[in-house]
């Protein structure tokens, strides 16, 4: 059965976020108890925030170096969302990493016990990605 529209649209807090290499091993690259929230709205747009769970917190007037080290650990993007069956993607029009806007974002979703698993290959084309997400409560 597809994913449909309606299964997607509302707030999902982030359960889990974990890398898997070629032989099984897990990786949490925002450490085990990361935090975020993605939300979709009926008209088609959407947000996405993570961040680890002991994320650096700078001074009042941080350092350049400050500012470095709490951006390597929250991540965000905004942008439009469309279902293919059972792959959603994310086309990004705002985004922390200026870089990633206009990037358009893929992964196959399976749904589990109420849970959205997000999953898709990660920046090396070959690390499985694999993003849990819980109805926000």
């Amino acid at each position: 059965m597809s994913i449909k529209d309606d299964d997607l649209i509302g707030a999902w807090q982030l359960e889990e976020m974990y890398a898997e290499d070629a032989e099984g091993t897990r990786t949490h690259p925002m450490g085990r108890d990361a935090g975020g929230m993605i939300m979709y709205t009926p008209d088609h747009h959407m947000s996405a925030i993570v961040h680890a769970a002991d994320r650096f917190l700078p001074a009042d007037r941080p350092t350049d170096e400050d500012r470095a080290e709490a951006f390597a650990n929250y991540f965000n993007y905004a942008g439009s969302w469309s279902l293919d069956g059972d792959a959603v993607t994310h086309v990004l029009s705002h985004a922390l990493d200026p870089n990633m806007v206009g990037m358009s974002l893929t992964r196959e979703i399976s749904q589990k016990a109420g849970r959205m698993i997000f999953t898709g290959l990660g920046p090396d084309g070959v690390t499985k990605q694999v993003i849990i997400w819980k109805p926000a409560g």
